[in-house]
């Protein structure tokens, strides 16, 4: 199985090209004829978008993550979005799974 990336940076897609991740860069109103190529490929077991991506398409992302076992869909921060990042780990299960610790 495969990775794929599809974000809306080119530093992250050029990062994770050279970790040999492929993916495309979309902008928002691209990103659903993109996700849908992307799921529809069944080589591909996970699944990287953009967070800012996943946000304004969250009940597309959610679909799938709810109603299919592959790909995996988790988001890849970009370097802007990781420095600014202040998640716990506590507080990214809680979004991950929905519930409260």
């Amino acid at each position: 199985m495969k990775a794929y990336v599809i974000c809306d940076n080119l530093d992250t897609l050029t990062g994770l090209r050279l970790v040999g991740i492929e993916g495309e860069i979309v902008k928002p109103a691209e990103f659903e004829p993109a996700f849908k190529k992307a799921i529809a490929n069944k080589d591909i077991g996970i699944l990287y978008i953009s967070p800012s991506l996943i946000e304004s398409n969250q009940d597309l992302v959610n679909d799938v993550r709810f109603n299919q076992a592959t790909p995996l869909i988790t988001s890849v921060l970009g370097a802007n979005e990781y420095q600014n990042a202040t998640n716990t780990i506590a507080e990214t299960i809680q979004h991950a799974i929905g519930i409260q610790l």
